[in-house]
């Protein structure tokens, strides 16, 4: 199995994700999983490799407490049968009305005591430490939106 990074992996967004046993419960085979593609062409979410979100998720646990990195399941699909986020049902602190409140937190300081985003994707050099933000907050809305709609975010092995 390739080693995936921050550099190289991606997340990708499943309808579903089943585990299944291959040589059925007695023969003590590892769990296979299997997904349900939902046909994404390339979204906000699946364009961007994972680098961003450890960085996202400090600045936001700095500025209103939520802890995005437990929503993720952190490791690769064939580690275990879990699935790769927590349905929305599970999440409790993650949803629009937190990403709002994020929002305000980070406009409600000034321009020089906001943290900083220092990672610096190619497309986006050209932008402004506000507009960084609003990126990877757009990314994560659009997470939360798929959490809402039931689907699965992880990245495949």
């Amino acid at each position: 199995m390739p080693e995936l990074t921050a550099k190289k992996a991606r997340f990708h967004h499943y309808k579903s994700v089943s585990w299944v046993l291959p040589g059925g419960p007695l023969k003590g085979e590892a769990y296979v999983p299997v997904v349900e593609h939902d046909n994404c062409r390339g979204c906000l979410v699946c364009q961007r490799t994972i680098g961003w979100f450890m960085e996202f998720a400090r600045l936001a646990r700095g500025l209103i407490g939520i802890n995005l990195r437990d929503c993720l399941h952190w490791s690769s699909l064939f580690d275990n049968p879990q699935p790769l986020i927590v349905p929305t049902s599970n999440l409790q602190q993650v949803n629009r009305d937190s990403l709002t409140r994020l929002r305000e937190a980070y406009y409600a300081l000034p321009p020089k005591a906001r943290p900083h985003l220092t990672t610096v994707w190619p497309e986006d050099r050209h932008l402004t430490q506000s507009q960084r933000f609003e990126d990877r907050l757009a990314i994560v809305k659009r997470m939360v939106e798929l959490w809402e709609d039931g689907q699965y975010i992880g990245w495949p092995s």
